[in-house]
């Protein structure tokens, strides 16, 4: 008899010495193990994102409005018949617009410019063009000839009101158009104006008002030089849309010995930037 061949039986019993389908058997539950350890991983990392987002929100944070902490502390100590009037919100915000007020009231400035003696408001009154401004609020680049037009409404009272009407052509062939009031301020012989463009609801708050002060006008009433008190905003204005170069030249020199950056100045069309 012919000896039986030999098999080598290394290849059909696998290394771990277990039989092949419980080989199998092992992976797959190494790679479902592997799969739930991945998971809970994820699902802990998704947990600590949230409770970071939840600790940030809760946070506080410094306020952007000063001294808005220290009002919500001493909300408490307030009187109990305006707590329920006045929100803790609304108190922040009256707060917030009145602060630079009295800053600025507290803060010394230098001496405004100097006005006219005493200003006849019914020759003031009427249409006006700008030939020039500086850092004038309702300018624009692309100014033509911009005009104001003042009307006295209660002229036979102790303190007249003032229409104040500012036009500025924009392209297309249109015409801007800003309406305000302007009250005087006492005892500055009618030269020194309170102008504000702003809704009449807002018209209480300080800032909603500008300066407008007259520091020169001509004895015809035809060319005025208006500023205000900080030096940031002039006009030279003329009955006429054009003026002289000469005389316009002599009422920039008036207002720049008055302080004023008159080398900042916008023409009007008529004469040229």
């Amino acid at each position: 008899m012919s000896p039986k061949p030999h098999t080598d039986t290394s290849q059909a019993q696998p290394p771990s010495g277990l039989p092949s389908g419980m080989d199998a058997l092992a992976h797959e539950i190494a790679r479902v193990e592997r799969r739930l350890i991945a998971r809970e991983l994820g699902l802990q990392q998704r947990v600590e994102a949230i409770r970071h987002t939840a600790r940030s929100a809760m946070r506080p944070r410094r306020s952007m409005v000063p001294w808005a902490g220290a009002l919500m502390v001493l909300w408490p100590l307030l009187p109990r018949f305006l707590r329920p009037r006045l929100s803790p919100a609304s108190a922040i915000t009256v707060f917030s617009m009145g602060l630079p007020t009295v800053k600025r009231l507290l803060t010394s400035h230098p001496a405004g410019p100097a006005t006219v003696p005493d200003l006849d408001l019914a020759r003031y009154m009427g249409q006006w063009n700008e030939v020039a401004c500086l850092s004038h609020r309702h300018a624009a680049p692309d100014l033509v000839q911009a005009t104001t037009h003042f009307a006295m409404v209660n002229a036979a009272g102790d303190e007249p009101s003032i229409t104040v009407r500012h036009h500025v052509p924009v392209p297309g062939g249109r015409v801007r158009e800003s309406r305000g009031v302007a009250r005087i301020v006492p005892g500055s012989g009618a030269a020194r104006w309170k102008e504000s463009f702003l809704p009449a609801w807002t018209r209480w708050w300080p800032g909603a008002w500008d300066d407008h002060w007259v520091l020169h006008v001509d004895a015809d009433y035809t060319e005025a030089v208006v500023g205000d008190a900080g030096r940031r905003r002039l006009r030279v204005l003329s009955r006429y849309p054009a003026m002289e170069p000469a005389r316009l030249q002599a009422l920039l020199n008036l207002a720049h010995a008055q302080g004023y950056d008159v080398a900042q100045m916008s023409l009007s069309a008529a004469h040229g930037r």
